[in-house]
């Protein structure tokens, strides 16, 4: 099964559970923002993951984490500004 690129997103209210989940998801995302961890999975890989990972959050107390599977063409097309250097020659500028 073919690796895509997945978003995962996370917030979570209690500060301890936060520590266990941000644990869990530097052990195979890279963090492209505060609540916001990247990386590249198969399904399968993907369910280990957040399987471990809801085993520390709490629904009940609005814990919530977000998942986004982008295919290779998709993930190409993303955008970042700010926190890297801008490729101006292919910006979309607004007037």
């Amino acid at each position: 099964m073919a690796r895509m690129v997945t978003i995962l997103s996370y917030d979570i209210c209690n500060n301890k559970r936060r520590r266990k989940v941000v644990k869990e998801l530097e052990g195979v995302a890279r963090r492209i923002q505060f609540s916001v961890f990247e990386t590249y999975l198969n399904i399968g890989q993907l369910r280990q993951v957040v399987k471990r990972t809801i085993k520390h959050m709490s629904v009940k107390e609005g814990d919530s984490l977000l998942v986004y599977r982008l295919c290779e063409e998709c993930a190409g097309r993303r955008e970042r500004f700010g926190g890297e250097v801008i490729d101006w020659e292919s910006a979309i500028i607004i007037e």
